[in-house]
């Protein structure tokens, strides 16, 4: 059923207000769903209730809270586009546990389950918001490739909720453009991607089984000080202060030579003065290519020649014929590593002034 006046988005249960990962009282881990994709090492801190030495900032906050607020605005638009929904009830969720191996659960609160109207069945929907980034990263690449801990926490909750991993669906949104849009996981591939979750995990209860909840006893860590899940992790200096400090020591001597303020500020005034130049010129050079598409449409040609300041040119129409590839369709069709050997991904670097 499509709902034409969806109701608003009540205020968020205290029950989404829970550590990562933390020992239950018949002594097993139970590991946050969204935190599938953490560090085992922070999941362990974050159980053995270790403070935070590098905690959220408040525009991280603001972020992470602006998120929260906009996932119902995707549930209401995927009701308008043909979906039945049935939405979590924000004060009273829904609540899965999976047992994902000895001594160790899975839990979390499902987003959302539906279907397209009168077509398959009922299936898990995991909402996320993204930046405009991220949201062309993941409509690029697919969900099992830019956000595989999105695939495996819906797996769960699908294990959780039906007994079986089916089809799962991941709807995002751009936070930047608002524009939104899915993808369909089948059910093999989304089962595969929480297999992985649980078998990475499977280390961190056999550390559990072996250690007891210990803080002092750390289980290995599974990224760098320089990758982004270090950066943006609550316990970085309490895990890593000493190569933290190396990385960026290195990255300073790594700089070029010292620039001076007023050096700076010399270079953004000329930068701002050639884009002045440049956006006069662009300007000019619009004006008259419309005034010669003119002259060519009122004589009825698609090409002639003119006296030009140095030479006699050459004016004519160019079609400019541009091939795109509809990436959903070929992530539905091929597996993440099928889709690796042919999407491939760059990153460059430049400045930008704004």
């Amino acid at each position: 059923m499509t709902l034409s006046n969806p109701t608003p988005a009540r205020s968020r249960s205290s029950a989404y207000d829970r550590p990562a990962a933390r020992f239950t009282e018949d002594h097993r881990l139970d590991v946050r769903a969204s935190a599938l994709g953490q560090c085992r090492r922070a999941l362990w801190y974050a159980a053995t209730g270790q403070a935070a030495t590098n905690p959220m900032t408040d525009e991280t906050k603001l972020v992470l809270e602006a998120g929260q607020a906009l996932e119902p605005v995707v549930v209401r638009a995927m009701q308008r586009r043909f979906w039945t929904v049935t939405p979590s009830d924000p004060e009273d969720p829904w609540r899965v546990e999976v047992e994902a191996g000895a001594g160790l659960v899975v839990s979390g609160h499902p987003d959302a389950t539906g279907a397209i109207e009168l077509f398959g069945e009922e299936r898990v929907i995991e909402v996320k918001t993204r930046g405009p980034e991220a949201f062309k990263r993941s409509k690029t690449l697919g969900a099992e490739r830019s956000h595989p801990e999105s695939v495996a926490q819906a797996a769960c909750y699908s294990v959780g909720l039906y007994g079986e991993c089916r089809d799962v669906v991941i709807a995002t949104l751009d936070t930047g453009s608002r524009r939104w849009d899915y993808e369909v996981i089948p059910a093999a591939r989304a089962e595969r991607a929480w297999d992985a979750a649980r078998r990475r995990l499977s280390t961190l209860a056999e550390h559990h089984e072996a250690c007891g909840p210990d803080p002092a006893a750390l289980p290995e860590r599974d990224f760098t000080a320089s990758d982004w899940q270090c950066q943006r992790c609550p316990y970085l200096n309490l895990c890593q202060p000493g190569e933290a400090a190396n990385e960026a020591e290195e990255d300073d001597q790594d700089e070029a030579e010292p620039v001076s303020d007023d050096s700076a500020r010399a270079a953004l005034l000329d930068y701002e003065q050639a884009q002045s130049q440049i956006k006069a010129s662009d300007q000019d050079k619009r004006t008259a290519l419309k005034t010669l598409q003119h002259w060519l449409q009122k004589k009825g040609v698609d090409k002639a020649r003119l006296e030009g300041s140095a030479k006699t040119r050459t004016v004519g129409m160019v079609a400019n014929r541009r091939y795109s590839v509809d990436h959903k369709r070929l992530n539905a069709l091929l597996d993440p590593e099928q889709r690796a050997e042919i999407v491939t991904e760059q990153v460059s670097e430049y400045v930008r002034v704004s």
